[in-house]
């Protein structure tokens, strides 16, 4: 399957790595190259969060400021949901087995979902201590590495926000469009640190504490946003509309088909379950009805790439039936 590209300068940045690293990376529907699509985003993020929380770790400390501590670990749960990006892909690419007949496509949400729950770990503790210091402020020393360290904050995650989307969007993988999220909402937050300091510099020492609440906000936002989008996947939430009406669509063209209808989709990642029964002329023989189940399974499944199709059949007269 061919991947469409844009002009971007991101997605050509994008191109030249996937070139150099992953052979067929055009072939975005092979579980071996999702895979490696994720554990090139999670590679980049983690060495780039690796030197941010060094940073902002070490200078936080330095200048006595909760914010940029509360950045620092930002930082540092960034690198577990990296760990977790590479993690999730490379479980997610393991074959159907015995016991998993559809595969481990499904893990991707489930990383995720462990992603979220360390996120809202991390922001109850900084928020704790966010607090202490708002009800006792303490000086902060600000100094010019801090606000550098800030502004390639600002810089470098909107760079990675961008480089997982277009990743994301290649492979419609929804752990990485929810990766290049939590990557722009620390852009925000780094934002507002840097708001927060300035406003030290000014006099107001208690800005430190309310920046640092302001970014535990951003971090409860991305675990709620990114939790919900994944346990909608893994409860079995609906196919949209389109996915619905290709379906009908396509068993329509098949000879003998006179309707489709209780049509649904169990989406397992690269792996799709479809379901759905179609009406055939009552007269038909069993074989003959077999025989057009059997066209219309081909054509989705050629249609929809990694799908596994089971069509049902039925009586025409079924369909006044359900009409009535």
């Amino acid at each position: 399957m061919k991947i469409r590209r844009d002009g971007s300068r991101i997605s050509k940045f994008n191109t030249f790595l996937l070139k150099r690293f992953v052979p067929d990376y055009e072939n975005v529907k092979s579980d071996s190259v999702r895979a490696a699509y994720g554990y090139l985003e999670g590679v980049l993020g983690t060495i780039s969060e690796v030197f941010l929380f060094v940073s902002k770790l070490i200078i936080g400390i330095f200048i006595g400021s909760i914010a940029m501590i509360a950045e620092a670990f930002h930082s540092l749960s960034d690198i577990v949901s990296s760990l977790i990006v590479i993690i999730g892909f490379r479980v997610a690419k393991q074959p159907p087995d015995p016991e998993h007949p559809f595969g481990h496509g499904r893990f991707e949400s489930i990383a995720t979902l462990v992603s979220a729950v360390i996120l809202v770990i991390l922001g109850i503790e900084i928020a704790r201590d966010s607090i202490e210091r708002l009800i006792r402020p303490t000086p902060v020393i600000v100094n010019i590495f801090a606000i550098t360290v800030l502004i390639l904050t600002v810089i470098l995650k909107e760079f990675l926000a961008r480089v997982a989307i277009d990743l994301g969007r290649r492979i419609e993988a929804q752990i990485l469009v929810a990766d290049s999220l939590n990557q722009r909402i620390d852009s925000l937050a780094a934002i507002i640190v840097l708001v927060g300091l300035i406003g030290v510099v000014l006099g107001a020492n208690r800005l430190d504490a309310l920046a640092a609440l302001a970014v535990v906000g951003f971090i409860l936002y991305t675990a709620y946003d990114i939790a919900r989008d994944a346990s909608n996947f893994l409860l079995g939430r609906a196919p949209g509309e389109d996915m619905v009406e290709l379906i009908r669509l396509i068993a329509r063209s098949v000879k003998g088909v006179k309707g489709a209808h209780a049509i649904f989709v169990h989406d397992y990642g690269t792996r799709k379950a479809v379901t759905l029964h179609i009406l055939v002329d009552k007269n038909l023989s069993v074989e003959e009805g077999h025989d057009i189940a059997t066209e219309v399974e081909r054509k989705i499944a050629e249609t929809i790439t990694g799908a596994t199709v089971d069509a049902h059949v039925g009586p025409a007269h079924e369909l006044k039936k359900r009409a009535g």
